[in-house]
């Protein structure tokens, strides 16, 4: 080897932010859970190639950022489907260690999934002569992209990835490359997927070389493509993908570039406004130190293996009932008590911005609150309960003068 669709734009971790609305008692305050990070969907993707002859799939679900929890893998590549020729036209191939990953997509594809990560099945060329770059027709172009559509339809996966190495064009009689196949393709698979769909070209071969990109709507075909050889630092040039967010410069080698280098690039890609970052041969073995010095750059989180689970479940908070704690009404309370509940334990709260230092308990109680009290005022009041996972739960109340 040398989403709806993604339109991304850089910007760091932001703030927490409401993620929902928590159950009050008797109506009387709005709880606002919030998560501990605001997902930065448009941080540049980290795009992974697994060599499935000799590793899982199942791999990439290992990774995750340590702060957020996100998986750090956002496109995983099953490598690689190949495109054979049947001596009349081409047909899509399986080899042994592809069809088994295919056919256990509950424990191979469905875990990185669930964790956030697109998977592609990337398709190469098998030395047969068949290629991306060589229909000689649309319809001929079409019938090889309703294969590849069942397949993303069949296994549930997220999109395709065009890689034209091996080809052999010429082989078995096999047309040679013209300006207009991989268009006929690519559009083809287009109409079949949808939108929701990504198609990527790994920028290498006629269907890069020798395809004329105006002759098709590329801008709206292809979500991507990047740059295929290891270890460089090299734009594609794509006409109608001028949107450098839909473009990788950066490819690292795993098992082959030095974490310098890997994380130069990742600089680099960020500086220069790249949306992708392509990484291959992600296997077995404990590789996120290495990782961390890429979704630092990228992301502004570290990598982390096989990390426990992080509690991100926000506090709860209830107001507590009768005279003795609660009077007035949710419109104004006179004075009103509040109990705090979170499994992973409360560990402080704040009335408007005034702290209250609590004993790390899973149950914790604010009684009495009344102007003048905790940093109460007559009016609109701002309650901020934190666990000692960072998790936050905000509440507003009234109290009468």
């Amino acid at each position: 080897m040398s989403q709806s669709r993604i339109r991304s734009h850089r910007f760091r971790k932001g703030l927490a932010a409401v993620a929902g609305l928590a159950v009050a008692a008797a109506g009387a305050v709005a709880a606002s859970p919030a998560a501990a990070t605001e997902a930065p969907e448009n941080d540049p993707q980290l795009a992974v190639y697994v060599e499935v002859n000799s590793n899982d799939l199942a791999n990439v679900a290992d990774y995750t950022l340590a702060d957020s929890g996100r998986a750090a893998v956002d496109l995983a590549m099953i490598f690689a489907a190949n495109i054979n020729y049947d001596g009349e036209k081409a047909y899509l191939h399986f080899n042994e260690r592809v069809t088994e990953t295919l056919n256990d997509a509950e424990n191979q594809i469905r875990p990185v999934q669930e964790q956030g990560t697109k998977v592609l099945l990337s398709v190469l060329g098998n030395h047969q002569g068949a290629g991306f770059a060589n229909f000689t027709s649309y319809e001929q172009a079409d019938a090889f992209a309703a294969q590849l559509a069942d397949a993303v339809t069949t296994y549930g996966l997220d999109g395709i990835d065009f890689d034209d190495e091996w080809t052999e064009y010429g082989a078995n009689g096999t047309p040679q490359p013209n300006a207009e196949s991989f268009g006929w393709l690519a559009t083809a698979l287009r109409d079949r997927l949808g939108d929701d769909k990504i198609i990527s070209l790994y920028a290498i071969g006629p269907s890069y070389t020798t395809t004329d990109f105006t002759l098709f709507d590329a801008e709206g075909v292809l979500d991507y493509a990047w740059n295929p050889y290891y270890p460089t630092y090299d734009t594609p040039t794509v006409p109608g993908l001028e949107d450098r967010t839909r473009i990788g410069a950066a490819a690292i080698d795993l098992a082959n570039t030095s974490a310098a280098t890997a994380a130069d690039f990742a600089n680099r890609t960020v500086a220069d406004g790249y949306g992708v970052y392509v990484a291959y041969n992600l296997t077995a073995t404990d590789q996120s130190a290495y990782l961390s010095g890429i979704t630092q750059a990228l992301k502004g989180e570290a990598t982390e293996y096989r990390a426990s689970p992080k509690d991100r479940t926000a506090p709860t908070v209830t107001v507590k009932q009768g005279a003795e704690f609660t009077t007035g009404s949710s419109d104004a309370y006179s004075q009103v008590s509040f109990k705090l509940y979170d499994a992973g334990q409360i560990d402080r709260l704040f009335v408007n911005g005034v702290l209250k230092d609590l004993t790390n308990n899973t149950w914790s109680d604010l009684n009495f609150v009344k102007p003048g009290a905790f940093g109460a005022v007559a009016g609109a009041n701002t309650l901020e309960v934190f666990d000692v996972a960072g998790n936050r739960t905000e509440v507003s109340f009234v109290l009468a003068g």
